[in-house]
This record gives C-alpha cells, sequence and structure tokens, in this order.
C-alpha cells in the first residue's frame, strides 16, 4: 500500500502557482563565503543538526577557485550542473555498514497550519564517483531543532516524504515530491536518510567511481501550501462532521440536499488506508471505537471526483 512518499497521498488538488515558498534560500545562492574544500558548509540559513560527527555536508558553487573540490560543474563527487542558479550541496546518505551520515537543515519561513496540506520537493542527483543508490532518502519536518546523539550520525525518524526507489540517475537531477498533512507547528526542515543501512534499498551502479558510498547533490528544495479547487470548496461547503474529536462515532451529515454518492476513505497518518465505503445517504456513520488513539484523515469523493479531506481526532 502506498504511503506519503513520491505521489500524492490523498487529494487530486490545484497548485496555487503564485504560492510563497516556506523555504528560505531554497538553492542555496545565498552564503556567506566561497568553499575551498569539502565540508564548508557557508550557506545562509542552513545548517547542521546539532551532534558532534566528523562529516560535514558539502557546498558546491562556481565562485570557488577553479579545480578545487567544491567547484561547480566538476568537483570531487563527479561533474553536474545546478539544477538552479549557481550552486548546490552534497550530503552522505549511505555508509558501506559504516551508519555513515549527513543532513542538513533549515528553519521555516513560518510555522505549518494544523490541518493544512502542504507539498514538499526538492531534486536529488547522484554523483558519478558514488557507486551507491538508495530510496528512502526524504525530508522530515519537525517543531523544534532536530538533534542527534553526539558521535552517532544516524538520525532514526520517518520523514513525511521520501524517495520511494532508488535515485540512480547520474546525469540529470530527480524530483523528491509528495505531499503531507501539517500536525500544526512544525518550523524546522531536516533532509537526508533517516533510515539505518538494513532498512533501505540499495543498488549497485554500474560504472560509478570507486566510493562505495550513498551520496547525493541537492538544489530547488520548495515546501508550499496546497489550495483546494474551486468544486472541492463546494463539496467541503456541503458537509457537517461531528463530533470531532471522537471516542466512538462519528456522522458526516450532507447538508442543503446535496444529491451525490460519496466514497468514504479512512486513512493513518502513514497513509495506510484502514477503512472504505460507499453512501448515497444524507447522514453517514463510522465506527471508530475499535481504532488506536491518535489522528485520522477522512477522505470524502463525490460522483463528479471532487474530493475533500477532515482531519479525525481518535481519543
Amino acid at each position: 500500500m502506498k504511503k506519503i512518499t513520491l505521489l500524492l497521498f490523498l487529494v487530486a488538488i490545484i497548485i496555487n502557482t503564485n504560492s510563497q515558498n516556506l523555504v528560505p534560500n531554497p538553492s542555496f545562492e545565498e552564503f556567506y563565503d566561497c568553499p575551498d574544500q569539502q565540508g564548508e558548509f557557508y550557506v545562509d540559513f542552513w545548517f547542521e543538526p546539532p551532534y558532534k560527527s566528523d562529516y560535514s555536508p558539502d557546498f558546491f558553487i562556481d565562485c570557488s577557485p577553479a579545480n578545487t573540490q567544491v567547484d561547480v560543474p566538476e568537483n570531487h563527487a563527479g561533474f553536474q550542473y545546478p539544477f538552479n542558479g549557481e550552486g548546490y550541496v552534497g550530503v552522505f546518505c549511505y555508509g558501506n555498514d559504516s551508519g555513515q551520515r549527513e543532513y542538513i537543515e533549515v528553519q521555516l519561513i513560518s510555522p505549518l497550519l494544523e490541518g493544512q496540506e502542504y507539498e514538499f520537493s526538492m531534486q536529488v542527483s547522484l554523483p558519478e564517483d558514488f557507486g551507491k543508490a538508495i530510496n528512502n532518502f526524504g525530508a522530515l519536518f519537525t517543531t523544534d531543532i532536530l538533534e542527534g546523539v553526539n558521535g552517532v550520525t544516524l538520525i532514526e525518524a520517518n520523514p513525511q516524504v521520501k524517495s520511494v526507489v532508488p535515485i540512480a540517475d547520474q546525469d540529470n537531477w530527480t524530483a523528491i515530491t509528495g505531499t503531507f498533512i501539517a500536525e500544526g507547528g512544525e518550523e524546522y526542515l531536516t533532509i537526508g536518510n533517516f533510515y539505518s543501512d538494513d532498512n533501505v534499498q540499495v543498488i549497485d551502479v554500474p560504472g560509478s567511481g570507486n566510493w562505495m558510498w550513498g551520496y547525493y547533490y541537492i538544489d530547488a528544495v520548495s515546501l508550499t501550501p496546497v489550495i483546494l479547487s474551486t468544486n472541492d470548496e463546494i463539496l467541503d461547503n456541503q458537509l457537517k462532521v461531528y463530533p470531532n474529536p471522537t471516542s466512538n462515532l462519528i456522522t458526516i451529515e450532507l447538508t442543503n440536499n446535496y444529491s451525490s454518492t460519496i466514497t468514504y476513505k479512512l486513512y493513518n497518518l502513514l497513509g495506510e488506508l484502514i477503512y472504505t465505503s460507499e453512501s448515497n445517504s444524507q447522514l453517514f456513520r463510522i465506527d471508530m471505537s475499535d481504532l488506536s488513539r491518535g489522528v485520522y484523515l477522512l477522505e470524502l469523493i463525490d460522483a463528479q471526483s471532487n474530493k475533500v479531506v477532515k482531519k479525525i481526532s481518535r481519543l
């Protein structure tokens, strides 16, 4: 069953192209110094999570002296032009049994709103000198600065958006994109691999260099709120869902004699479908008494394929 990963999770939506990107310095064009070697992460707004490690992300920019390890397009990791602008960054994400990891983190322009759906995207590329492509490379949103354990490079977590399959393209940039519903108050974004080596799918890429590790270039990071289409809003205005929160039954009431067969789908926050049904009744009830306490997402789809998602809290 698909989870919240590369593809859309629930709603067929229309994105407001004028929505503000909540990620500052999304293409790493703002920096306070030119690097001339690996590990000099001189990018404005972005930082490493505060934990002790022997490894640091790399910043690649064309202001660096020619023939350095961090020049663009040719550098210590391979050869790649930026997706946008003049620079990009790079992180280790698979350590060939050593557990080696690097992360980049940034404070968002504003905290995320509870119940709001957001779309995240970033461009990644596997350098030619690194021979391991992995899945589960992703983006984690948290309310506080993400902190690791001193001396341990792996930060274990469940990112809201991640790659489904290993990304092995060494010539082009590949988009990792997905949507999720914010719990509210998330203010920090961290990018990297949050899974142990045993919990990622790994592909050996033929013809790569001698570095049998996983490493990705990163560019063009974006986070924008999802805006419902007008037709979706019409359906939304015909609905009442109560009581919410609930300890057992929820009632969905269609108002103003709204006549349509409705498909009801209930998901947990991992994107797993746990209930589905159809009805053309003005009143419909779902028994949640056997479900664990927590937050669930109720998707409603009418006969015209208009879709609405409601957040339901189970007490």
